[in-house]
């Protein structure tokens, strides 16, 4: 008894308050997005599964993983270094003299963040506002996104700013094909058209399209042809998802060479909604949670 009165410090106090804060938002946040109550004891569906991977996954091999900078040599061990896109710089503060540097076009993005807020992609240096960019990614740089958005294991990255080589597809900025990869199933996540405009439909290996749609608030994809090497895609995110019971795989298609783009463990912060409803079920049986596996979780009794 005395053990325990000498924890209720005002320190410890606050820690209590703060998780049981968290626990209540999180639940009421669920149910606003779902419309069915949290289960993390029995997680049945595809989101409740997300939610346990943000709670119980091994948060050390996750900040890995999510870490855009260091993932580039996982991706290198496993499928080679000719699918990572060209590295133009690392920085721990983004400066004028480094925008100088750069070319003409590039694509600039935080390691530990998403979003735009995290994202610059510049076509023509002259039409940008630097101190802007700088700023930008200066409070990027400060920002606890992992805190922010509750998913604790991005609070865990050594945070850089990166520079990558502006991947140009006709003109445009290509399609994202964000590859659900479960141990048995894979779907086919296509956006277009991300920064104006964004559309999204999800597809099957054989490039057929699912009649249900992953965040309702985004129009379906138009006519959208398989890219010609959805092969080489399939295989490579095959091979990058084979040591996790479920992960998103993105890759792009531009001009027939594919590249890598990221690891993706908690889908859309487990936010997204389904049209239909049941098929949140559905992805939720392809999911085995491999919870004796320490590499993916950290389950403490």
């Amino acid at each position: 008894m005395k053990s325990f009165i000498k924890k209720l410090t005002p320190g410890f106090l606050y820690d209590l308050a703060r998780k049981y804060k968290y626990r209540i938002n999180r639940d009421r946040d669920f149910f606003k997005n779902h419309g069915y109550e949290l289960n993390l004891k029995n997680p049945k569906t595809f989101s409740e599964k997300l939610y346990f991977r943000k709670y119980y996954g091994n948060f050390d091999n996750m900040a890995l993983f999510a870490d855009k900078f260091k993932v580039r040599n996982y991706v290198a061990q496993k499928v080679g270094e000719q699918y990572l896109i060209p590295l133009l710089g690392v920085y721990r503060n983004f400066s004028q003299d480094d925008w100088d540097n750069l070319p003409e076009k590039f694509v600039l993005k935080s390691n530990h963040g998403s979003g735009p807020s995290h994202l610059q992609i510049v076509t023509n240096k002259s039409k940008e506002d630097v101190n802007g960019v700088v700023k930008k990614f200066k409070n990027a740089l400060k920002e606890s996104f992992g805190i922010i958005k509750q998913e604790p294991f991005y609070a865990r990255i050594d945070k850089v700013i990166i520079a990558e080589q502006y991947l140009e597809s006709e003109g445009l900025t290509p399609n994202d094909y964000k590859f659900h990869c479960f141990r048995d199933k894979i779907f086919i996540q296509v956006d277009s058209d991300r920064y104006e405009g964004h559309k999204r439909s999800i597809f099957d290996v054989n490039w057929n399209k699912m009649n249900f749609r992953l965040d309702s608030k985004f129009p379906e994809v138009g006519e959208c042809s398989a890219p010609d090497n959805l092969n080489e895609m399939l295989e490579v995110a095959k091979k990058l998802s084979e040591d996790f019971d479920y992960i998103r795989v993105d890759l792009y298609s531009v001009q027939g060479k594919v590249y890598f783009g990221e690891l993706t463990q908690t889908h859309g912060n487990g936010t997204e909604d389904f049209k239909p409803s049941f098929v949140d079920r559905e992805w939720g049986d392809y999911w085995i949670l491999d919870k004796g596996n320490e590499e993916l979780y950290k389950i403490s009794n």
